[in-house]
């Protein structure tokens, strides 16, 4: 009977969560109340506040969600060229499987959503460092890493709201070629900095080229 009840909890839940993300990808904060998400989930109204504790930890919830589809895995072994080529491509990869949930994890003005956001960007700041053999914390390479971190988000999702207008592979050439750049520049800042990896090298990632193209 506990095991019985133990999966109708988590089978709400996943109904709650899911309703929430769709909810909250289409709709500001403000534009749902916790009737429509009891609605949308199939579910009594009280359900909420028992698995979330209200609609603030059930949108939270919501956007670690989006947060978690987004996750990418570690590129594999190889020069940096390729591995920050690899790195694009997933993330462009993902963004084109769920577009709305990436536009509005992305586009949220909720300050907590964007604290979950700056954790992404902090994860990724850091598997940077590694594969470019550079220290996160050195202020000229964080500099240069958050400024291209911001501009692959910006780049997505305009490229996403214009409609995919060119193919990926050609906005991920650009895209390392930006970072290229961005690092050469870190050195000027900072003299003390290893030389910067070529990031130009003609390997590109296959099979990837936007949707329907």
């Amino acid at each position: 009977m506990a095991t019985t009840r133990a999966v109708r909890a988590a089978t709400t839940r996943h109904k709650l969560l899911d309703a929430a993300v769709e909810l909250f990808v289409d709709k500001a904060y403000d534009e749902v109340s916790v009737q429509d998400l009891a609605n949308a989930a199939g579910v009594a109204y009280g359900l909420v506040a028992h698995h979330f504790g209200n609609k603030r930890g059930i949108h939270l919830e919501a956007m670690r969600q989006i947060a978690r589809r987004l996750e990418q895995g570690p590129p594999p072994p190889g020069p940096a060229a390729t591995r920050i080529r690899h790195l694009i491509h997933d993330h462009f990869a993902s963004i084109q499987r769920d577009p709305a949930a990436y536009l509005g994890l992305m586009l949220g003005a909720d300050p907590d959503s964007r604290t979950i956001v700056d954790a992404g960007r902090q994860l990724a700041i850091r598997a940077l460092g590694e594969i470019l053999d550079l220290d996160p914390e050195r202020p000229a390479v964080r500099l240069a890493l958050r400024s291209w971190l911001a501009a692959v988000n910006e780049a997505a999702i305009v490229w996403l709201q214009d409609g995919c207008p060119f193919p990926a592979d050609d906005l991920i050439e650009l895209l390392t070629a930006t970072l290229a750049e961005l690092l050469r520049q870190a050195a000027r800042l900072d003299p003390a900095l290893d030389p910067v990896p070529a990031l130009s090298a003609p390997d590109r990632p296959n099979g990837f080229a936007g949707p329907d193209r």
